[in-house]
């Protein structure tokens, strides 16, 4: 644990608060002010000169509490981008709820081996949060029960996690029915969409339709390698997962691996009749060269290569966040006049209702609180994501400070602050300067998160999102309510390798039409060599208990 790191000091850097809040309040000259959000998320105006404003009465009354939190960092993430004196929300939240933060701060690159060396020392953070459910419910008796901290006391997290009974089973430990695992829930809709080139639509005078069927999309295909034979018509970076589940599951209703069918049985797609359809049909595109013949080793470098240069004309990707990759890519190439936009998946064919990469409720990071904090931090804690979960919370955390990160126009409408957001784009602003803290990982937040609200602006994405609302393409992910208990847990672990392993070898050969589809039947007898019905017991052992709570 060498490189376990407290991150956060007592420093409170008070003059930077002070600018912001200063920024954010209309015409004020004031040189001081309280740093706390105000009730409409952002921070208050100042009092007069030479004067901060005082605490409100309540928080004078609490006693202040040291608060510690175990936080695993991204990946993307360094020690030394965290600012000395902590994170901007996470000291505004210190001043507005009486506490002191006292983070560990883990890089991912030691982040497996701390956690499992922290769960084990029994020296555990009173706020454990973590990206991945599994390592938290491993550890489900190490968690308070939180119902009574919640019911009756606060509204904003009782609506959130039992008004939803699929988010209850989200949250519930299964065998007590107990709410142990507070999800960040994301409200965003949208994931992964189909990106077309839309400057090339638009020269080519085609509009595409808001649900093509798979035969108007071979056709569009067929369409852009004929008007351009250098580009790629259909190109992937996640190998053969980025066709069956990016490009099919929208009309064929079958992923790749394990999942809830509409019977609410689990399933594991690649093992399932109906996929035989889709490799056909894929074996189809695949020999006539409409999608990228480098798939099975296709890698996140060559695939936006490929996007840069010679050109893809339709692929997929998080709408708002590859849009905006390529256009400020091209833009550094000087290259102008080339644009993406984002399309819904196929239309699901007569014999199924389709199913989407798409859930709803999205999870994020998830917490747990040790049973060792004692009630009275608890309390505090349930108070904080309370108001993380409020509309005031919702939009600090996402939108940030009003004036500093974001104004809003007449239609009430977040627009970015143009000077903020290029200095987080170029990374020319100081890390204390940003709307950023810890706390965002224990609230309500949009996928897009808190530093690109320009994200939401892009019409093709927002007309996306509200043509997967409308064709009903939104379904819960069930399999993510899915809480194993050790035997279940054991059979799934032993298995899922070589099942996922088998389907990808198998699925790939017959796509590229290596193993004739004349073999189909042999490739489906072979799953019982790795106990794919033990494997789907456990799994639908494991939902039933969460159905049992969905009701």
């Amino acid at each position: 644990m060498n490189k376990l790191t407290r991150a956060l000091s007592a420093m409170t850097a008070a003059a930077m608060l002070v600018s912001l809040a200063a920024c954010s309040s209309s015409g004020s000259s004031s040189s001081t002010s309280s740093a706390a959000p105000s009730a409409s998320g952002s921070a208050p105006a100042s009092s007069d000169a030479g004067t901060s404003s005082a605490a409100p009465e309540e928080q004078k009354e609490k006693e202040l509490l040291t608060i510690t939190g175990y936080f695993p960092m991204h990946a993307s993430s360094a020690l030394e981008d965290i600012p000395e004196g902590g994170w901007m929300l996470d000291k505004m939240y210190e001043e507005k709820f009486n506490v002191k933060w006292d983070w560990y701060n883990v890089p991912a690159t030691d982040e497996e081996s701390v956690f499992n060396i922290t769960m084990a020392s029994g020296d555990i953070p009173d706020v454990v949060v973590q990206g991945n459910w599994s390592k938290l419910n491993n550890y489900k008796d190490a968690w308070w029960e939180l119902d009574d901290f919640i019911k009756g006391k606060y509204p904003n997290l009782e609506k959130a996690f039992y008004d939803d009974p699929y988010v209850y089973a989200l949250s519930a430990n299964q065998d007590t029915g107990k709410i142990q695992i507070l999800s960040n829930l994301s409200e965003q809709k949208v994931g992964d969409v189909l990106l077309v080139r839309g400057d090339l639509l638009e020269e080519w005078g085609v509009t595409v339709k808001d649900n093509m069927t798979k035969e108007e999309c071979y056709e569009l295909l067929k369409m852009a390698k004929e008007k351009d034979p250098k580009l790629t018509p259909y190109m992937t970076r996640m190998k053969t997962g980025g066709l069956i589940q990016r490009l099919c599951e929208g009309w064929s209703g079958v992923p790749q691996y394990a999942f809830v069918d509409t019977d609410n049985v689990v399933k594991f797609g690649s093992a399932d009749e109906r996929m035989k359809d889709v490799v056909i049909w894929l074996n189809q595109l695949y020999t006539e060269g409409l999608i990228d013949p480098e798939f099975p080793t296709s890698d996140t470098a060559a695939w936006q290569e490929k996007v840069l240069n010679d050109g893809v004309f339709m692929t997929h990707d998080n709408a708002s966040s590859r849009i905006k990759w390529a256009i400020n890519e091209w833009a550094n190439l000087g290259v102008t006049g080339k644009w993406y936009k984002a399309i819904t998946p196929l239309s699901p064919d007569g014999t199924t209702k389709g199913q989407t990469t798409i859930h709803y409720p999205r999870l994020r990071d998830a917490l747990a609180i040790f049973t060792k904090a004692s009630e009275e931090k608890v309390d505090r804690i349930m108070e904080m994501l309370n108001y993380s979960f409020s509309d005031e919370g919702y939009e600090l955390l996402n939108y940030g400070i009003e004036g500093v990160s974001f104004t809003k126009d007449a239609n009430g409408e977040y627009q970015t602050v143009p000077e903020y957001q290029k200095a987080v784009d170029d990374n020319t602003m100081p890390q204390e300067q940003r709307v950023k803290g810890n706390i965002t990982r224990m609230s309500r937040l949009e996928c897009n998160g808190i530093y690109l609200p320009t994200n939401r602006e892009f019409t093709e994405v927002v007309n996306a999102a509200k043509l997967y609302e409308d064709g009903g393409y939104i379904r819960d992910d069930l399999t993510k309510a899915i809480r194993f208990n050790e035997a279940e847990q054991d059979i799934v672990t032993r298995y899922e390798a070589d099942l996922k392993t088998y389907s990808d070898e198998q699925l790939q050969k017959f796509i590229t039409g290596t193993t004739p589809i004349d073999q189909w039947d042999t490739y489906m007898a072979g799953y019982a060599q790795y106990h794919l019905d033990e494997y789907l017991k456990a799994q639908n052992d494991a939902l039933g208990r969460a159905l049992a709570l969905i009701g």
